[in-house]
């Protein structure tokens, strides 16, 4: 569901003859949802099921509402997301997420 999410933000598909083109919001607004099922499936999986590519996603999904939330121009949302996204990933000793994670609020820092 999170790579759903991340590919739904990332794409502007052409329009569809007779019907009117989805807009970059509209499609944001989907990316958002789909990645916090994401997080809301996983938080219902526990252990033994609940494996490290689980929390990673997790950690993963977070990190993307904190772009989504910059993508609209949010930056105390976006800020929130990625410091939770970072915490997420230090827990489970994610070194890329934690690394991804301050990148993210280093860019909000030159805003």
């Amino acid at each position: 569901m999170n790579n759903l999410s991340i590919s739904l933000a990332q794409q502007l598909p052409p329009p569809t003859p007779g019907e009117p083109p989805i807009s970059r919001p509209a499609l944001i607004g989907n990316a958002r949802a789909w990645a916090e099922k994401a997080i809301a499936v996983a938080a219902k999986i526990t252990p033994p099921e609940r494996t490290e590519e689980c929390d990673i996603g997790c950690a993963v999904a977070t990190h993307n509402l904190g772009e989504f939330a910059e993508m609209d121009g949010n930056i105390a949302e976006a800020r929130k997301r990625f410091e939770e996204a970072k915490s997420l990933a230090k827990a489970i000793g994610f070194q890329e997420g934690v690394i991804n994670s301050e990148e993210g609020l280093r860019r909000l820092g030159k805003t």
